[in-house]
């Protein structure tokens, strides 16, 4: 294999996953945070502006994934000659 197909993979699956495992850690903090109000609805604003920040850092890593992503695929350091 080319290291221009391998580095096409590698970047179908750094996004893959990286989607994947946000969608799961967003749908945790989400379901947690059901959890908490029904559990305690007199707490609901700081569970809910906790639970926002979470997603805001759980989000982050998709981000952080396409910065990869896009080095991989502009400047791979794996063609350098």
């Amino acid at each position: 294999m080319s290291p221009v197909i391998m580095s096409l993979i590698a970047v179908m699956v750094i996004m893959c996953v990286a989607a994947a495992m946000a969608v799961y850690g967003d749908s945790k903090v989400l379901s947690r945070l059901m959890e908490g109000i029904t559990r305690q609805p007199e707490a609901k604003d700081a569970l809910f502006t906790n639970a926002l920040v979470s997603c805001g850092l759980i989000e982050s890593m998709p981000i952080i994934a396409t910065v990869v992503v896009l080095i991989l695929i502009f400047a791979n350091p794996l063609l350098a000659k």
